[in-house]
């Protein structure tokens, strides 16, 4: 299967990305008027990092749902379902150890089942089982994209942008919820099937330069609407702006993906060593940089710079990623843990 640069380069920034904004959480969820500068750089990194999420969705349903490879439901769900079902297994035995090692749970089988199940091990494993969910189904969406047309992909999109992205934008606003039956339609799968249209059909010039003013737009948008927001109820975090399936991060996710799939320069661009070390442990950088985090904030916080947002987000970033990264590196040289790091 051809490789295509961009996805590299798109899979880079937002490993990076999705860092940022976890890091940036303990300074933007601070009341705004106890540090206003400090508080509008968090803002700052957090905005212009939302897309993550959505691009790291629409990579994978770019690759899985434009692989023409023909395979049985078992065949398809052995290759895929292991490279998320056994991580996700697998890192949540180890969050939940590391918890009690912190006298955070009891060491109780019943109590990591009930977690397991309920998405209550650690909080971003919430993509994991989204992404597990959307594997699940790929299958029946690949069977639809056999006979779909551009214009029926374009009429679901359509209905998805209106289901996940304006309807949350009326209930938010004016309080209208205009209930239909379209749950067919909303929220990841959208983006899903948005990755696989956006890679599969070429857009018009005009269209793709509307696109990148919309990731402009997007970007500037999530700053300013979350921080006047934010400032109008007396300092106290509002997030509805940062939310994925807001506006301003649809429209800076695909301008993203737009750009970044017709830059010629990116294209023709083999990552550097850097880039190339992130890139091929990104799933293992996003499972494992959360213990990183608590690690060092609970057992080592001189190495976490007490300042300025400024400086201690970009720097915490590093450190996290780097860290991350060599213990992936380490895990797939060793038979039994490279499966948790696929």
């Amino acid at each position: 299967m051809r490789r295509f640069l961009f996805f590299d380069w798109l899979r880079v920034l937002a490993t990076i990305a999705v860092v940022t904004i976890h890091i940036s959480a303990i300074f933007i969820t601070a009341n705004y008027y106890d540090g206003k500068s400090s508080w509008l750089t968090a803002n700052f990194f957090e905005s212009f990092t939302r897309w993550c999420v959505p691009i790291f969705v629409m990579i994978s349903g770019a690759l899985i749902l434009s692989d023409k490879r023909e395979y049985t439901y078992k065949s398809f769900l052995k290759k895929r379902i292991s490279k998320i079902f056994i991580p996700l297994l697998g890192w949540s035995i180890l969050y939940f150890g590391f918890y009690f090692v912190q006298g955070r749970v009891e060491l109780n089988p019943i109590l990591f089942i009930q977690r397991f199940l309920n998405n209550g091990i650690s909080v971003h494993f919430w993509f994991i089982y989204m992404l597990l969910g959307l594997t699940l189904v790929s299958p029946l969406i690949k069977l639809m994209l056999k006979n779909a047309t551009q214009k029926d992909l374009t009429y679901f999109l359509v209905l998805w942008f209106y289901a996940s992205v304006i309807s949350r934008v009326l209930e938010h606003l004016v309080d209208i919820t205009f209930n239909m039956e379209l749950f067919f339609v909303t929220d990841y799968v959208g983006y899903y099937i948005l990755g696989y249209y956006l890679f599969t059909y070429e857009l018009p010039l005009a269209l793709r330069r509307f696109l990148y003013v919309g990731l402009v737009v997007g970007l500037l948008f999530t700053f300013f609407l979350t921080f006047i927001t934010t400032a109008e109820a007396n300092g106290s975090f509002q997030s509805f702006w940062y939310g994925y399936h807001s506006p301003n991060v649809v429209l800076a996710s695909i301008g993203l993906f737009v750009l970044f799939k017709n830059s010629h320069y990116i294209n023709s661009k083999k990552l550097p060593s850097i880039p190339h070390f992130i890139n091929t442990t990104s799933f293992g950088i996003y499972l494992v940089h959360m213990m990183v985090l608590k690690f060092i904030a609970d057992y080592f916080p001189g190495l976490w710079l007490d300042t300025h947002s400024a400086i201690a987000i970009p720097y915490r970033v590093f450190i996290t990623v780097l860290i991350s990264a060599l213990i992936v590196l380490a895990m797939k040289k060793v038979p039994v843990l490279k499966s948790l790091v696929p």
